[in-house]
């Protein structure tokens, strides 16, 4: 009797055991809800907001911005973003709670997995992690992070970048953290991706797509604002026409083909001086080129020119064993002694350089 009774106790001990688990379990997940259902509302408003971005640099900074809302309790965040061109990744942002040096500028073994396999990952202890060893890892040796969360910036095959996460402590992030941390990145690519096809499209609309150079309208409008910016006296502006000499007997006598190489190997003397901020080039029309040079004097802008045009006549084009040599002609002008306004500059330039081709083509108007 003792023991069928004891038998009765132990059953409904079981069971009372059972139902506790069973609530502490519910309990668990009631106390989460509300933290998923902020998590939920959180993305949602992010991707709102995101999806009205348009400008690169803007959509880089509020996705690095939300990796902050959403992982507050991080050690280090960092953003890369990749360079088409050499293959590499480039540090653009990063976030930190202590003043430490930055050495992985362009990303570290993590990365470069990540690269090869366009995937998100998450490591919950580099110490434990076959797949990478923590003697390399500069955000193990540097700042003694063991738990990262790391996601791409892709959509598809291309590739725009990688947003990584770090923590000091281990089996800090959860599976739940990378679908979130995924779920921005994708977002954040497809926006991506849409303001370079705008980007490219705009530039379309105001690029010549033989030289790749501005086109009239575009150079017009910058050169009005560097005007309007001199009024005041306290600068000068500089510009240049360029007209390449007998143009038409190059496209008679080689062909129009040589006389496009003419036109982008020219193309390509001027965009050297692109690199100064103060300057801005474009092609004007048919064989005539213009550049603008801002603060500047007479002076520095006829030595600019000069150089522009010993380059152009020590230059060939070599088209089926052919080698085409051409030279220009340039009018000068600088802002406000060339006129005092905008019409005034551009026909005394346009006068200055038919004033070359007259006194022999080869040279720059005025000359020093």
């Amino acid at each position: 009797m003792v023991s069928r009774n004891t038998n009765i106790i132990d059953y409904q001990e079981e069971k009372v055991n059972i139902l506790e688990n069973s609530l502490a379990k519910k309990n668990k997940v009631l106390e989460y809800l509300p933290l998923k259902q902020k998590k939920s509302s959180f993305l949602v408003k992010l991707s709102q907001e995101l999806i009205e971005l348009e400008d690169p640099e803007d959509i880089f900074d509020f996705l690095i911005s939300a990796v902050n809302k959403l992982f507050p309790d991080f050690t280090f965040v960092s953003l890369y973003e990749f360079n088409k061109k050499n293959h590499s990744l480039e540090l653009i942002h990063s976030l930190k709670k202590k003043d430490m040096a930055i050495k992985e500028k362009q990303g570290c073994e993590i990365e470069r997995w990540m690269m090869r396999q366009n995937s998100s990952i998450l490591i919950e202890d580099i110490r434990k992690d076959f797949r990478f060893d923590s003697s390399q890892i500069d955000g193990f040796l540097q700042r003694k992070s063991l738990s990262f969360l790391a996601s791409p910036l892709s959509v598809g095959e291309d590739f725009f970048g990688i947003i990584r996460i770090e923590s000091e402590k281990a089996n800090f992030f959860s599976y739940d953290d990378l679908r979130s941390l995924s779920n921005i990145c994708d977002l954040g690519a497809v926006v991506f991706e849409r303001a370079n096809l705008i980007k490219r499209v705009q530039e379309l609309a105001i690029t010549d797509s033989l030289t790749s150079l501005p086109l009239r309208n575009y150079f017009i409008e910058k050169t009005k604002a560097e005007f309007n910016r001199a009024r005041d006296g306290s600068t000068s502006v500089g510009l240049v026409m360029f007209d390449i000499d007998d143009f038409k007997k190059i496209n008679d006598t080689h062909g129009h083909m040589v006389g496009d190489l003419v036109l982008k190997k020219f193309a390509k003397i001027l965009k050297s001086i692109e690199e100064d901020p103060r300057s801005a080039v474009c092609r004007y029309g048919g064989e005539e080129f213009m550049i603008l040079v801002a603060d500047t004097n007479r002076e520095e802008v006829s030595k600019i020119a000069e150089n522009i045009r010993k380059k152009a006549s020590n230059s060939t084009v070599s088209y089926r064993r052919n080698k085409v040599n051409f030279t220009i002609s340039g009018g000068l002008a600088i802002y406000p002694d060339g006129g005092k306004s905008l019409d005034q500059i551009f026909s005394f330039v346009d006068r200055m350089m038919y004033q070359a081709k007259k006194e022999g083509k080869n040279r720059i108007c005025p000359s020093l």
